[in-house]
């Protein structure tokens, strides 16, 4: 048995084994059992539910989870933790290992439609990945990520707030997004230098209708393309890139009743989609 629970103990297996920890990869193991319990409280996987975890590392939540009776699909990165998986749940019918980035990969079993998508993401790779998710229109399953303190704060940011971004939009857009806590740095091996942050993202009941999904990515990012600005200012170079002139830019505001002399630091979801659903209105009408 892996000594998930002792950073000592943890430590030596790693030493046996010849397996060492990469900075490039941000890996922390979850050595509280008290963590572990109340996430696995939270993702509540049932018998036969489909749940992908991302980065399971040497399968301490895997185990959890697969005791449970859900069929797991991981994504591991790691050629030395991919070797540990294989050895601890070969003979598992219900586990599957998908070796390679995650960011890269899972695109090819995005017809599974897990039920369930878990990590313990690292920073690097955290925003990249969720974002990912959703600009691929990848929002059918809950999702519950552990990720560093203020990438969750960013997620669940309000408008109007210093830590409200393009990436706070996309989230609140395809998503309900809920905090469950933080994660004190001794609850790993080894101890960031940070407190993690357990959130999850739900699809919404009613998903806003979207004109044009590739226009409305790009209309969110130009409206924070500099903070400072108005969002009539933002909107010029995007306008431009649309073939559209600052006229057809300060039209699409009227036309969706936002005031273009607002920053779009201030603009919900809900806002923004309206917004995007003018100027496709407009694009389509000359």
């Amino acid at each position: 048995m892996i000594p998930y629970d002792s950073p000592r103990q943890l430590a030596a297996f790693l030493a046996e084994r010849g397996l060492s920890l990469k900075k490039r990869y941000g890996q922390n193991f979850l050595v509280s059992a008290e963590a572990r319990a109340r996430i696995l409280a939270l993702l509540a996987p049932e018998a036969q539910t489909r749940v992908w975890e991302i980065g399971p590392g040497l399968g301490c939540m895997t185990r959890g989870i697969l005791e449970a009776g859900a069929a797991v699909r991981t994504f591991e990165i790691d050629r030395g933790f991919i070797r540990i998986l294989k050895e601890e749940f070969a003979g598992e019918e219900n586990f599957a290992l998908v070796e390679g980035d995650v960011l890269r990969l899972w695109p090819e079993y995005r017809q599974e439609a897990p039920r369930l998508v878990f990590g313990n993401l690292p920073y690097s790779a955290a925003a990249l990945l969720i974002a990912g998710f959703l600009e691929k229109d990848f929002t059918q399953s809950r999702c519950i990520f552990m990720v560093q303190k203020e990438v969750a704060a960013r997620m669940a940011a309000r408008p109007g707030t210093k830590t409200y971004s393009s990436f706070s939009l996309l989230c609140q857009t395809f998503m309900d997004v809920r905090l469950h806590g933080d994660v004190p740095p001794e609850a790993f091996y080894p101890r960031p230098k940070v407190f993690s942050a357990l959130v999850e993202l739900l699809p919404r009941p009613q998903p806003p209708r979207i004109a044009d999904r590739g226009l409305y990515l790009g209309l969110a990012r130009a409206l924070f393309a500099s903070r400072r600005k108005t969002i009539k200012n933002n909107l010029l170079p995007w306008a431009a890139s649309q073939g559209k002139d600052a006229a057809w830019a300060e039209q699409i505001t009227r036309a969706a009743g936002i005031d273009p002399g607002l920053r779009g630091e201030v603009l919900c979801a809900e806002q923004a989609v309206r917004l995007a659903n003018a100027a496709a209105d407009l694009s389509r009408s000359g």
